[in-house]
């Protein structure tokens, strides 16, 4: 029955879909009359101080024409905006005049991209007036760099079309006045990737953040649903006549020491020397080649901790930058490409080393294309259990993405990716090939399609069972947003050595309706009535999962936000005995669910956001069916201008259906950062967790030097310890990293 379902389901989707595009749907908003043409000026008596008092910002207009986004959408700018540009030869300029209250501007100093609660300035540029592509600067009121880059063929809504994985070289300044504040912004034509015509157009909007308020305001005005500017609707930057760029060839050696001990694995604690290098290359103005050599992440972040138990494998997001630069190019319906699989934890727990990788990320004409390749080293190591020696065998990746352009902001897509053992190794090798296709109408409408093949050593030959697909409608304004799809991966797809899809031998199936009136009385802002079915089975038939849920949020004027959450879930899986053991038959465990939750304004100095939570469950990992009650508390405290500190703090008490105790599980995760200028910081990432089993300390401590966006210093100390001790448990380690950025 859910396969007649989702046939019919897909087969509407489909239509609903493609009809407005055939009937010539236009792009969101009329931005005619929004043009900006600029004009060529030497510009190499500016010094990018943030002042603007150097007579060239003078001769040119200012931009002032700002609508409000929020609170009050349509309204203008609430304190004088102004805006200026310019460019030369090799550079286009900024300037921003921002009038306000001088002690009441809100500015922090933290880490470049990292969200901090301060006053900005934005831009937008569509270099290659596509109207779905461009890049994103952003400047706070403590000279802070944010930047991205744009992608609507993805779909989403307000940073939901950012990746801000990408670091640009680009220079900018700030400065505080009795008045306000303002910026100068100087952005190197060959850091970014423009078209090779001699006359050009760009897309461009300017925005202005004051915090304070929530206030968002923009040149090119943008709806309240949409939440943040996009290059379908920008205006129009004209007048860049034969600007230069080059190849912008970028070399980053890089050395690396670190120091281990008190690990449980006495071979690995030892003095490690490693050192390789990172390089960039722009083949085209728009098509950039990524290398790296013997690569070293001693700085990434460890991984949270996390309170959730599944039956399936937990996601975690990658960190390393090498990988996550760029990721959006490799992004699909269904994740048939995880790169945490390459060089991935051993048994031992030390990652598998990358001897190199390489990537080609970028556009060529109406084609967007990544490809990435990448090979690891058969290594060995202490089985951790038995204490004997084996060995992981290296592996060849290879990644290949192509996207093509259709209509306005539609495309269908390829990729292939591929896992090959290295010979006489044992081991498996994936492969997937896959074909997608997005269709995206206007501002509100959004379907997205996928199929695949996947062949894998583990289940030989190719049939049905190794096939899978999704498909999704979404429809979304700022009154009603509807999501619906379904989804099917056969019981031979294995996609655990190149991907992350681990709910496989399943037909999925969902549907969600949110209506949000927007009411802006009686102290409430806006209200979201969310209601939501999803079901899985088996491919033999067989009811998996179904989840029905009612989800209702309000934000109030002042932008708290109060949620309650009610939800029905069964799920099927083995019997439990008394003493906590599996049986071979299966069964359904019913899960009610209810939530509370509470959230202060995020722009203020101190927030949190506070949720309860009580249910029946399968502790999967305990082996029982019982119910638990949860507390939870996430707190950010801006701490001065230069300190911040979060807090994750969770509290679960498991109980048997007969009411007998069964354990307490408790989590603490502090997060401490010190920003002594926009180039150095230092940061203690500290995590404890505690259950009936013993607990779990993790300390990450770095101090971080930035000499550009991709060059620093890293002096660092880790500290992984169990108790009761685990073979895996890592110790001590001490570590120095330096790289540096050569650019030609």
């Amino acid at each position: 029955m859910i396969r007649r379902t989702l046939v019919v389901l897909t087969v509407a989707l489909v239509w609903s879909a493609i009809v407005p595009v055939l009937a010539g749907a236009q792009l969101a908003g009329n931005t005619e009359n929004y043009k900006i043409r600029v004009r060529r000026i030497n510009g190499a008596h500016i010094k990018i101080d943030g002042k603007l008092d150097e007579p060239i910002w003078a001769t040119i207009d200012p931009i002032t024409n700002f609508t409000q986004t929020q609170p009050k959408e349509g309204a203008p700018v609430s304190r004088h905006t102004e805006a200026r540009i310019f460019y030369d030869d090799n550079n286009i300029y900024f300037g921003f005049r921002f009038e306000d209250d001088p002690d009441k501007i809100n500015y922090h100093f933290v880490a470049r991209d990292v969200s901090s609660g301060s006053d900005s300035a934005d831009i937008l540029l569509d270099t290659f007036h596509d109207r779905r592509t461009g890049y994103f600067f952003s400047i706070t009121a403590a000279g802070v760099q944010f930047d991205g880059t744009f992608d609507e063929s993805r779909g989403g809504q307000g940073f939901g079309t950012i990746d801000l994985t990408w670091d640009g070289i680009w220079y900018s300044a700030v400065s505080r006045e009795s008045w306000g504040w303002s910026a100068e912004v100087m952005i190197p034509f060959k850091s970014i990737r423009i078209s090779q015509a001699s006359s050009q157009e760009w897309g461009i909007n300017l925005g202005r953040e004051r915090l304070r308020d929530n206030e968002f305001a923009f040149w090119v005005p943008v709806p309240r649903f949409e939440g943040f500017m996009k290059p379908s609707r920008a205006g129009v930057l004209t007048g860049l006549e034969d600007i230069h760029v080059g190849r912008n060839l970028e070399l980053v050696p890089f050395a690396a020491g670190a120091e281990r001990s008190d690990g449980r694995q006495p071979q690995l604690n030892k003095f490690t020397f490693n050192g390789g290098l990172n390089a960039r290359y722009g083949l085209r103005q728009n098509l950039t080649a990524n290398l790296t050599i013997n690569p070293d992440f001693g700085e990434t972040e460890a991984d949270q901790f996390t309170s959730e138990v599944s039956r399936f494998e937990i996601f975690f997001p990658e960190k390393r930058q090498f990988f996550t630069e760029g990721a959006n190019y490799f992004q699909t319906p269904l994740q048939l490409f995880f790169s945490r699989r390459i060089g991935a934890p051993m048994p031992d727990g030390e990652p598998q080393r990358i001897l190199e990788g390489g990537k080609i990320t970028g556009k060529s004409g109406a084609w967007t294309i990544g490809a990435l390749e990448a090979l690891t080293q058969t290594q060995d190591y202490v089985d951790p259990a038995a204490q004997t020696l084996q060995q992981a065998p290296g592996a060849f990746y290879g990644v290949l993405r192509m996207q093509h352009d259709l209509f306005q902001k539609s495309a269908f897509g390829f990729m292939t990716v591929n896992r090959r053992q290295q010979p006489g190794s044992v081991g498996q090798s994936e492969s997937t090939h896959a074909v997608d296709l997005s269709i995206l109408s206007g501002p509100h409408i959004r379907w997205v399609s996928q199929a695949m093949v996947n062949t894998n050593d583990a289940h030989p030959g190719v049939d049905a069972q190794h096939l899978g697909w999704t498909s999704e409608f979404i429809y979304d304004s700022d009154r009603f947003t509807y999501d619906a799809g379904g989804k099917f991966l056969g019981n031979k797809v294995d996609l655990s050595h190149t991907g992350f899809e681990p709910e496989v031998d399943r037909w999925i199936g969902w549907t969600s309706t949110t209506w949000k009136p927007f009411i802006n009385r009686y102290g409430v802002r806006q209200l979201f009535f969310n209601l939501n079915y999803d079901q899985a089975n088996g491919t033999h038939g067989e009811l998996e999962d179904s989840n029905a849920y009612f989800d209702f949020t309000a934000q109030f004027k002042n932008f708290w936000q109060a949620r309650f959450r009610g939800n029905y879930d069964r799920t099927r899986f083995f019997f439990f005995t008394p003493d906590f053991q599996r049986l071979p038959n299966t069964r359904g465990y019913e899960q009610p669910t209810y939530i509370v939750e509470l959230s202060s304004n995020q722009s203020r100095r101190v927030y949190f956001d506070l949720l309860f939570q009580t249910q029946k469950m399968v502790q999967y990992n305990e082996n029982f069916y019982g119910s638990l009650k949860g507390l939870q508390l996430q707190s950010t405290a801006r701490l001065g201008r230069h300190l911040r500190w979060e807090l994750n703090a969770i509290h679960i008490d498991e109980h048997l259906l007969d009411g007998r105790h069964f354990q307490y599980r408790r989590f603490f995760i502090s997060r401490l950062t010190y920003q002594f200028t926009t180039k150095a910081r230092a940061r203690v990432f500290a995590q404890y967790a505690k259950d009936r089993h013993g607990n779990d300390l993790s300390i990450n401590s770095l101090f971080a030097y930035d000499f550009t966006a991709r060059s620093a210093l890293y002096v660092g100390y880790n500290r992984q310890r169990r108790s009761p001790f685990a073979v895996t448990d890592l110790g001590n380690q001490v570590f120095v990293k330096l790289s540096y950025l050569f650019a030609f």
